[in-house]
């Protein structure tokens, strides 16, 4: 009797457990990278599905300017909506390139954190309105060994600037592995930018933006890494320009009549050859410059999103680089869903 009692405790418990795993509620939030933020009703539908309520905005970037001997910020997002109705939670972003902290002393560096506080401060103040919060800052820099000293210092003196606010910094694939020479940035967690992995230089590279064989060489050490991270997830698709062996431009914008009219097929699948002289949204194309086109399929996200929760051990968040990709409109709300951790 007191068996039986114990087998239906255990098999009621079994029961249990499997319906809160069915019941568990999983959300994802996403970026926005373009300088015109200009939302469609579909674009906000596909942030509304997402659950989270939140959305990466990027504010503007940071590139050196040698004329001027100055960090300086460039393409500043344009406001053509209100935020007011996207996502309760906006987390500015701001892109700023390695080359500020391999050219820039130290303390032009720290100069530099009290100038983007201000210009974030600034676009908050102007446009974060009607209910909307801001609890977190996020820098995006693909730093180096050479640059951590600096880039640490300028995100210790930007945390200054904002003591009530969480700091979170971009992870690149090499800075998990080889964290003693990288580094471990001082902010209060990371994301993992899990894509954009492959050699953009090399003509050969099959796909430069996302491959979970590239991804998980670097995977080994992730569940330990001693910040909090949440991962970042591709989305997007784009062409790669070529001329004489060189990278000339990317093409975030085309369609396949661009293709058809423009380009020849060759050997490799996706690379075509241009057959004249022409432009494609503003870039100059000459004859016979190579194209090579790249994208993400579902399968490759699905391998890729896998990998990455089986290496991490612990859940986190998911984010979908980006919201104003075409392609985004081919994934469903339950299969993003499927890429994030459950």
């Amino acid at each position: 009797m007191i068996k039986n009692k114990c087998i239906h405790l255990v098999f009621v418990l079994f029961l249990g457990l499997i319906s809160c795993e069915n019941n568990k509620v999983v959300t994802y939030s996403f970026y926005h990278w373009k300088t015109d933020f200009n939302l469609s009703k579909e674009d906000k539908l596909i942030i509304k599905n997402g659950g989270a309520n939140k959305l990466y905005l990027r504010f503007f970037d940071i590139y050196y300017n040698a004329k001027q001997n100055k960090a300086l910020p460039i393409a500043t997002t344009q406001f053509k909506i209100k935020i007011d109705d996207v996502a309760k939670d906006i987390i500015p972003v701001v892109f700023i390139t390695n080359e500020v902290f391999n050219t820039l002393d130290e303390s032009a560096c720290n100069d530099l954190a009290k100038q983007v506080s201000y210009k974030i401060k600034r676009l908050l103040k102007t446009h974060l309105k009607n209910g909307n919060s801001c609890s977190e800052i996020q820098i995006d820099c693909d730093w180096s060994r050479s640059t951590k000293h600096k880039y640490f210092s300028f995100l210790q003196q930007l945390k200054t600037y904002f003591k009530a606010y969480k700091l979170s910094a971009t992870l690149r694939l090499h800075q998990v592995k080889y964290r003693e020479e990288t580094g471990i940035p001082p902010v209060d967690s990371a994301v993992l930018m899990a894509y954009n992995v492959g050699n953009i230089e090399n003509i050969e590279e099959e796909n430069s933006i996302i491959s979970a064989s590239i991804t998980a060489k670097y995977l080994e050490r992730l569940s330990d890494y001693p910040l909090p991270y949440d991962v970042a997830l591709p989305v997007f698709e784009w062409a790669v320009l070529y001329r004489r062996g060189k990278v000339v431009a990317i093409l975030n914008q085309y369609n396949s009549e661009d293709l058809k009219v423009n380009f020849k097929k060759t050997n490799t699948e996706n690379i075509y050859k241009a057959k004249h002289d022409c432009y494609i949204n503003g870039t100059f194309i000459y004859q016979s410059d190579l194209l090579r086109t790249e994208t993400v399929s579902k399968n490759d996200l699905k391998v890729l999103s896998d990998i990455i929760r089986k290496a991490s051990q612990h859940p986190y968040e998911t984010i979908f680089y980006h919201i104003s990709s075409p392609l985004i409109k081919q994934f469903s709300n339950n299969e993003l869903k499927t890429y994030c951790y459950y």
